[in-house]
């Protein structure tokens, strides 16, 4: 067998078409599970654009193996079928970044029945005709080539702009519409196909295929990536729930590590919601675990224990932990229009998480009750 025909004859289609699919059975699995236990839309349309996708490669394998010219209009299917699937993969990816309405559906559906008026005003002509010719049904099969290339153009510019991963899509958009230029130029212009053409028409869409599945991938890690952090994260200041903060205190100490529990209280945070307002509140408190996070770098966790109390677990053993706190209030106190009593506490032998979070609470509570604004350690007196 020559290595040309590889590429660029029966195998090198078949081979292509193949490979495809088992791509596209790949991205199949993913998005048909992810839909069965989410029941998203976007996860929706992409599991029926794959289904479509595949059935018409199987037809394509189906026309390469057999030569056959009466498989005309099987032909035709598959070039409907991929605009359908076209649309409606582009559908999935859009969703994946946006929640859709019913404009956004209107538009696909209008581009839907527009592939669709293709086809049937191509069925009508063509079969009104006793010996069409092939150049003939040459120019009947070229529009629907043109409207998927028109559909990539409007990919750019309607969908790109509204999706995470705009460079990888947009690559993959590039790549297809190569794709598509070269079976036009092949197939429609020129007598005899050229190789280089063959090559790009026969293993672009491989390539376009890989960057979707890559989108895709990317895009459901974020999606669980952030299901993971709303569970284990505070909504509005971003700083770890109490029940996180809790286990991660556990989980150092029974294992033995010498860590430290600041505990912080914004002072007369009361006063500030009732006279300028809960949003100011809000700014205020996420101005302030803003700079318990950078002071806490690299160093330790930080967590929201209730309401204007916050907390950080110091795990770095060669700090001064009173430093840390003095250096945390007086940010506080320079940068946030508000002040901060703090308390800590050190981890001692026998002691249990609760004990440790509760001396750092009472040495607190020590440092409002002795004027405010001030940093206690465990035990005060």
């Amino acid at each position: 067998m020559e290595i040309s025909q590889m590429f660029f004859g029966k195998i090198g289609y078949i081979y292509s078409y193949s490979s495809t699919i088992l791509i596209l059975s790949l991205m199949l699995i993913i998005s048909l599970r992810l839909f069965m236990s989410r029941r998203k839309k976007a996860y929706f349309s992409l599991t029926i654009s794959l289904i479509i996708i595949i059935s018409q490669y199987i037809l394509l394998i189906i026309l390469t193996l057999n030569n056959s010219t009466n498989l005309e209009s099987t032909e035709y299917l598959a070039q409907f079928l991929q605009v359908l699937a076209f649309i409606l993969i582009n559908m999935g990816i859009y969703q994946l970044y946006n929640s859709s309405n019913s404009r956004v559906y209107t538009y696909f559906l209008i581009f839907i029945a527009l592939g669709i008026t293709i086809a049937v005003v191509r069925y009508v002509l063509v079969i009104n005709q006793t010996n069409p010719s092939v150049q003939f049904l040459l120019f009947q099969n070229i529009w629907i080539e043109i409207y998927l290339l028109a559909l990539t153009f409007l990919g750019f510019y309607i969908i790109s702009p509204h999706v995470g991963q705009r460079m990888k899509y947009q690559a993959a958009l590039t790549i297809y519409f190569f794709s598509l230029l070269s079976r036009i130029i092949n197939h429609y212009m020129l007598d005899e196909p050229k190789p280089s053409l063959l090559l790009i028409e026969n293993f672009a869409p491989i390539m376009f295929y890989i960057i979707l599945f890559i989108i895709i991938f990317d895009r459901v890690v974020e999606l669980l990536q952030a299901i993971y952090d709303s569970s284990i994260k505070d909504g509005l200041t971003g700083l770890y729930n109490r029940h996180y903060f809790f286990n991660r205190v556990a989980e150092c100490i029974n294992q033995g590590d010498r860590v430290s529990i600041l505990f912080c209280d914004i002072d007369n945070f009361k006063k500030l919601n009732d006279t300028k307002g809960h949003q100011m509140g809000d700014r205020v408190l996420k101005k302030v675990a803003a700079i318990l996070t950078e002071e806490s770098e690299n160093i330790g966790i930080t967590g929201r224990y209730g309401g204007e109390e916050l907390v950080v677990l110091l795990t770095d053993t060669s700090l001064r932990v009173e430093q840390v706190a003095e250096r945390i209030r007086g940010r506080v106190e320079a940068e946030a229009s508000v002040t901060v009593s703090i308390g800590y506490s050190k981890n001692r032998k026998s002691i249990s998480p609760q004990e440790l979070i509760e001396q750092a609470d009472m040495a607190m509570y020590q440092s409002k009750k002795t004027g405010k604004n001030k940093v206690t350690a465990y035990p005060a007196h």
